[in-house]
């Protein structure tokens, strides 16, 4: 009597997936800092990844949730930024040490939204609300800005008829929808500018989810649950990809996922700009053993 052996999917894990430059280099600042004997601490979390959270956790690097919390020791700024009152709290304090490891196109925002606003534009924001980046970005237009939802399109009524309005985006919006905002704006308004603050990386990660999502039976997008970037990417899969699914690491994928796998021939996988090639690789394995 011979035992059948099921054949073993074809999974390939995107190319470019894992962490964008500007999330790598903000957590080997955190971490060369806590190496050279500093006691560290981040204000707001550095990554929304549930791994690289609890290892930061174990090498002894805090994290505070405001900059009153933070007196002394040396505190990362996280590649999302921080309002402009905050960072300039922490460097007013005279035993603290600050390392600014706001992304490069995040910086671009912020000093967009100041010179639009000093320019007497009213600064309309596409992206999440409450979202780190968009907190920080907000704060250096002042009172004169706007933010609206990429999804809830009734929250664009926020944007007031007016003379100039200037229109930025959270980093990770795609950018067919700062293309319909700005259209959008222009309806509302006679001076109009637009600046594209659609992080490149974030186009070339969609671009290549795409892709694999195009050839495979499923999709596996790899990633925190409140990761902006990550959640997007599930959308942009699951629009080409119907069997698309959105797990933080391998542990979500438990025996019960063995018959969603099931005769699926090949399979691929993705992951947010939070997400290290590491757990894009365990998940990879945990696909093997769920269908061995």
């Amino acid at each position: 009597m011979t035992t059948a052996t099921r054949a073993r999917p074809d999974v390939r894990i995107a190319e470019r997936a894992g962490f964008c430059y500007g999330v790598r280099l903000a957590i080997d600042k955190a971490k060369h800092a806590r190496d050279e004997g500093k006691e560290v601490t981040t204000l707001g979390q550095l990554v929304h990844n549930p791994g690289i959270k609890a290892d930061l956790s174990e090498r002894g690097i805090r994290t505070a949730d405001i900059a009153d919390q933070v007196e002394g020791g040396t505190l990362v700024i996280r590649a999302h930024g921080v309002p402009a009152t905050e960072l300039e709290q922490v460097r007013g304090k005279p035993q603290l040490e600050v390392i600014d490891a706001t992304c490069t196109w995040v910086l671009q925002s912020q000093k967009a939204a100041r010179e639009l606003a000093g320019a007497g534009y009213t600064v309309c924001i596409i992206g999440h609300e409450n979202h780190p980046e968009v907190i920080g970005v907000r704060s250096y237009a002042g009172d004169r800005h706007v933010v609206v939802d990429d999804i809830d399109r009734s929250t664009w009524e926020r944007v007031p008829f007016t003379k100039k309005i200037g229109v930025l985006s959270q980093s990770t919006i795609l950018p067919y929808k700062l293309d319909e905002f700005a259209a959008f704006c222009l309806r509302r308004c006679h001076d109009l500018r637009v600046v594209n603050t659609v992080c490149p990386v974030t186009l070339t990660r969609q671009d290549n989810s795409v892709k694999p999502a195009a050839t495979v039976d499923a999709m596996v997008v790899v990633g925190g649950k409140n990761s902006s970037n990550t959640k997007e990417l599930a959308v942009k899969c699951r629009e080409i990809c119907a069997d698309t699914i959105h797990v933080s690491d391998a542990d979500e994928l438990a025996a019960d996922h063995a018959g969603w796998l099931a005769g699926k021939a090949r399979i691929g996988i993705t992951g947010g700009t939070s997400t290290p090639e590491v757990d894009l690789e365990a998940v990879r394995d945990r696909i093997y053993a769920l269908t061995a």
